[in-house]
C-alpha cells in the first residue's frame, strides 16, 4: 500500500493498492456511505441515436456496495456519482461501477477515520516495505537472488558461476563449489527466514546435495522449485507458484492460530472471552491485552464501539480474514474475542 496525502479536514486519504492484499483489505474498510473518487470510463452519447463512445472520467461515487473480483484481482465499487469530471460526461446520481486494480490511484472520505483503521492501513505500508520470502534462481551460468516484498521484486544480488568447459574436471568442481558457496552466503545473509531456491535443471538439485552431504545449514527454512530461466521472468514466475503461495498464506495462518491458541488455552481454563458483550466488558474492565476480529464485522455499529474502546486502551487489534481458517474458527465464536492481558 502507498499513501499519496491525507487530508485531516476533509477526511480524503489518497492512496495505491499495491497487491490483491491491498484491495482485500480495503474492502473490508470500505463502508456503506464512504465516497470513493477514481479513474473510469463513461459511454457519452451526443444524440439519442449515438451509439456512444467511452470516456475517461474521474468519478466519484457515494458506495453501496462492495464487492472483491478475485478471479480478475479487481475491487468493484457500486453506487451512485456523487461528483465527477469533465463534468458534460457525468450524469449525477446514476448509478456507476469503480473496477480498482492494484497500483491503480484512488481516493477515499469517509465521515470519521476510526484510529485502529488508519492503523491497519499503515501497518499495511510497512509490511510492503518488509521483505515477506527470499528467492534464488539459478543455473550453471549465474545466480539471481531478491526479495518477495508486498509491493513487488527487489532483486538484491547476481552472481555468475564463471564456469567454462575448457576447465580441466578438477578446476571445474573448484570453480562451481565457489559458486556453490557464494550463493549459499547470499542465502544465508538474506534477512528472511524462508528461501526459495529454484531454477531450470538440475543445478539446484545439485547445490541441495552439496549442502547436504558437507552439511551445511543457512540459518533459514530452504525450499526447492522449479523456474524455467534465472531472470526476473524466473522469479515472477516462482512467485506465483503454488509453492510459495502455500508458503505465504501458511506464514499468516501460523500467526493467526498463534493468537487463537492462546485463546482456546484461556477457554479451557474458563476464562475465555467471546462474543462483542463480554469483548466489552473485559475490555471495560482493563483486562485485555489482545482482541481478534473477523474482517467482515469491523464496519457494524456495536464493533465500532468494541474497537474504539480497544484502541484507546492501547489493547492490540488482530483483524482476521473470515474466509481463512483461523477466521472460520473465530466466526464459531462470534466473531471476535478476547485474549487477557500476559495470556498472549
Amino acid at each position: 500500500m502507498k499513501i499519496l496525502g491525507f487530508n485531516a479536514v476533509s477526511n480524503r486519504l489518497r492512496l495505491v493498492p499495491e497487491s490483491f492484499e491491498d484491495l482485500y483489505l480495503l474492502a473490508r474498510i470500505i463502508a456503506s456511505g464512504d465516497r470513493i473518487g477514481a479513474r473510469s470510463y463513461r459511454r457519452f452519447k451526443s444524440t439519442e441515436d449515438d451509439e456512444g463512445e467511452q470516456k475517461e472520467v474521474f468519478i466519484v461515487i457515494e458506495v453501496e456496495k462492495v464487492e472483491i473480483d478475485r478471479g480478475a484481482g479487481r475491487l468493484r465499487l457500486t453506487g451512485k456519482i456523487a461528483e465527477g469530471r469533465p463534468e458534460e460526461y457525468v450524469r449525477l446520481r446514476a448509478y456507476h461501477t469503480l473496477n480498482i486494480g492494484a497500483t491503480e490511484e484512488m481516493e477515499i472520505t469517509k465521515q470519521e477515520w476510526k484510529d485502529y483503521i488508519l492503523k491497519r492501513i499503515r501497518q499495511a505500508v510497512e509490511e510492503a516495505k518488509r521483505p515477506r520470502l527470499g528467492i534464488i534462481v539459478l543455473d550453471d551460468e549465474k545466480a539471481l537472488a531478491a526479495y518477495v516484498r508486498g509491493y513487488g521484486i527487489d532483486i538484491v544480488a547476481e552472481i555468475y558461476s564463471k564456469l567454462s568447459k575448457k576447465m580441466s574436471e578438477k578446476e571445474f568442481e573448484k570453480q562451481r563449489n565457489k559458486y556453490f558457496d557464494e550463493v549459499i552466503a547470499e542465502a544465508s545473509g538474506m534477512e528472511i527466514e524462508i528461501v526459495i531456491i529454484a531454477g531450470p535443471g538440475f543445478t539446484k538439485d545439485d547445490i541441495a546435495l552439496y549442502m547436504k552431504d558437507r552439511g551445511i545449514a543457512t540459518g533459514k527454512k530452504v525450499v526447492y522449485a522449479q523456474a524455467s530461466d534465472t531472470e526476473r521472468s524466473g522469479i515472477r514466475e516462482v512467485t506465483q507458484s503454488e509453492t510459495v503461495s502455500k508458503i505465504l498464506e501458511n506464514e499468516h495462518v501460523k500467526k493467526e492460530f498463534g493468537y487463537l491458541n492462546a485463546f482456546f488455552t484461556s477457554l479451557r481454563l474458563g476464562r475465555g472471552i467471546k462474543g462483542n458483550d463480554e469483548v466489552y466488558r473485559a475490555l471495560s474492565e482493563y483486562r485485555l491485552g489482545v482482541v481478534m476480529v473477523n474482517d467482515s464485522m469491523i464496519n457494524r455499529e456495536e464493533i465500532k464501539r468494541t474497537l474504539d474502546l480497544a484502541d484507546r486502551s492501547n489493547v492490540k487489534i488482530e483483524i482476521f480474514n473470515e474466509e481463512d481458517e483461523a477466521g472460520k474458527q473465530l466466526g464459531s465464536f462470534g466473531g471476535i474475542a478476547g485474549i487477557e492481558k500476559g495470556a498472549a
